[in-house]
């Protein structure tokens, strides 16, 4: 079993606990509804990524994370990503990137079924690759640095306790070029993920 696919099964195995969990019970009166309005996502990234001096490199991965509605109309995100792709360049060498953002969300409408939104997240990046090098070789290593990314995408929701993510965004990273200087990386990313309600205010 390869890391990827390890990173997936702990994932789902994450959020499979979560919304397993039984409800705890209590003596007093039943308080319901209260409170910001929390949601559990997972599910699936493509990152096409821009290796500096080269072309894009195709990455598939997980996405997961949380959101806090603060108001209505706007909440906090926590995004963890990680994609991946294999013998990059036919190098014989991995390339991933693992992200780790947070940051707002807005929401312009919101619907019973369907609720557009934009986001920005801010924080950083662990990218490792194989840049070539222009003689033939390739500069292997690690940058852990500062990211951000920006988007947007829409909620599809059956159910008031599940939804469908389909988003896509820019997100912005750092890695080494061909002359062993950090340069920074446009990443295009697309997710699709699966948000399940904790509890919190109702829509």
């Amino acid at each position: 079993m390869n890391r990827l696919t390890r990173l997936a099964a702990s994932c789902a195995a994450m959020w499979g606990f979560l919304a397993a969990a039984p409800p705890s019970g209590a003596q007093g009166p039943l308080v319901t509804a209260s409170g910001p309005e929390i949601e559990a996502h997972g599910g699936f990234e493509f990152l096409g990524q821009q290796v500096p001096g080269a072309s894009s490199v195709p990455m598939y991965g997980v996405d997961s994370g949380l959101t806090v509605g603060v108001f209505r109309h706007l909440g906090v995100r926590l995004d963890l990503g990680y994609a991946r792709a294999n013998n990059v360049f036919d190098s014989g060498h991995h390339s991933d990137i693992l992200s780790y953002m947070a940051g707002p969300v807005f929401y312009p409408v919101r619907k019973r079924h369907v609720s557009p939104y934009g986001e920005l997240l801010l924080g950083g990046a662990r990218v490792t690759g194989a840049t070539p090098d222009g003689q033939g070789g390739f500069i292997r290593g690690y940058a852990n640095q500062f990211a951000w990314a920006g988007g947007g995408g829409v909620e599809l929701r059956p159910a008031r306790e599940f939804a469908v993510r389909i988003g896509a965004d820019y997100m912005r990273t750092k890695y080494f070029d061909p002359n062993l200087g950090l340069a920074g990386q446009g990443n295009l990313r697309a997710v699709v993920s699966f948000t399940y309600y904790l509890g919190g205010r109702r829509r």
